[in-house]
């Protein structure tokens, strides 16, 4: 007797999961770009997701593995058209470099207008700075004297834009912008111009919607600041790499704490390490950032060796700089990078610090993307024809808050 022939065309029944597993489902998804795309699957899964309660329920058993905030790639004014005249400079494009998971696919160069309508407006302003719930901000240099800086503050996600009222009394040339704070409905933005009084701030509400009034920061012991070295902001102070009028490259760090009135500073010794760049380009050697466990860190660039330091408590009740981890590049790069006959090969273009992506340039091989976590480096263009490079991450919330429910 044969058996009987299996049916293939029955389709396969299975009951419906009870809304609590299938919740616990999706918070084990290894990024945010996999969640928003489960959101778009279905009703169901996407009115699980659009609860507030998913994200609060996503950080309370996260294990490490989620990452919330992933590099999308990084906005940057494009250099690569050579024009005649100086003047011309200001026309060069702003477009996102798109960073692909691996070497194997070349990235993809997308103009603004692919994230804003308003593209148009914004043809003559750079990429500055990057916040918190995927806010970008753009800044235009006045052309002479007579005119004011401009600063527009965008969401590519949503495809909004937001362009900020003049200063008033104008500050020429802000040296940094930076994103106080940030959410899905709001945020704050400091321009910051050094002057001969030392540091003069000003904040920007978008709840608002004007500038407040100007606070002055004085520097202690004739220093200057490195705004090549871009501004940290950690526990409510701006931190700053900076250094003396003597030797003006890195030696110190610097917290600003602004308030209504005034602004309190405090000078932050880094480690000795850190005092072998005084002859060399500092700025491009010498990042802070936030580090993922909650203090403030320290990454320094010695060929071929990248270490990371945290600021941290130590036993007499003060802080101190601890070795946290160290990269040896040699392994991960080319070997022409590191010839000894050609000095100082590499730079720091930019950090990402949600994504913990570093951003190193090789003269004459290409721009790469350094994995602090992972250690994994990637190759993302072989000319180094960008300038204001602002890498750019959406986190999950800023993704989901454009996403309409059903």
């Amino acid at each position: 007797m044969e058996p009987p022939t299996p049916t293939t065309d029955v389709p396969l029944w299975l009951s419906p999961l009870p809304a609590d597993i299938i919740l616990e489902i999706l918070c084990r998804i290894g990024d945010a770009v996999a969640v928003v795309r489960c959101a778009a699957t279905c009703k169901a899964w996407r009115s699980l997701i659009l609860d507030p309660s998913f994200l609060s329920h996503l950080r309370r058993r996260r294990v490490g593995r989620f990452d919330p905030s992933p590099l999308l790639g990084f906005f940057f004014r494009d250099t690569s058209q050579k024009l005649s005249r100086r003047r011309l400079y200001l026309r060069r494009p702003t477009r996102f470099l798109l960073v692909g998971p691996s070497q194997s696919q070349p990235p993809a160069l997308l103009h603004l207008s692919h994230f804003l309508p308003s593209a148009a407006c914004l043809n003559w302003f750079a990429p500055v700075a990057s916040g918190a719930g995927g806010l970008l901000a753009l800044q235009r240099a006045p052309a002479n004297s007579d005119d004011d800086v401009r600063i527009c503050v965008c969401d590519p996600v949503a495809g909004t834009s937001t362009f900020l009222p003049p200063l008033s009394p104008p500050i020429l040339f802000p040296h940094n912008i930076v994103f106080l704070e940030a959410d899905g409905s709001s945020f704050r933005l400091l321009a910051v111009v050094d002057s001969q009084l030392g540091l003069l701030l000003r904040a920007f509400s978008s709840q608002t919607g004007e500038w407040g009034r100007t606070v002055t920061a004085q520097l202690p012991d004739n220093m200057v600041v490195l705004f090549n070295s871009p501004a940290v902001v950690h526990h409510g102070a701006i931190h700053w790499i900076c250094g003396t009028r003597a030797l003006p490259n890195a030696v110190h760090a610097l917290a600003v704490r602004p308030s209504q009135t005034e602004a309190s500073v405090c000078r932050i010794d880094l480690p000795l390490r850190a005092g072998i760049h005084r002859l060399k380009l500092a700025s491009m050697a010498v990042r802070l950032a936030s580090s993922p466990q909650g203090c403030l860190s320290l990454i320094l660039l010695d060929e071929p060796v990248i270490s990371i330091w945290n600021f941290e408590e130590n036993g007499a009740g003060g802080k101190s700089w601890v070795l946290h981890k160290t990269v040896y590049l040699m392994s991960v790069l080319p070997s022409a990078i590191f010839d000894p006959s050609v000095e100082w090969r590499l730079s720091v273009q930019a950090l990402c610090e949600k994504s913990g992506s570093l951003f190193l340039h090789a003269a004459g091989e290409g721009l790469f993307v350094l994995n602090l976590h992972t250690e994994v480096i990637t190759k993302v263009c072989k000319d180094h024809s960008i300038k204001y490079l602002c890498p750019y991450v959406a986190d999950l919330s800023s993704c989901l808050s454009t996403m309409k429910k059903f």
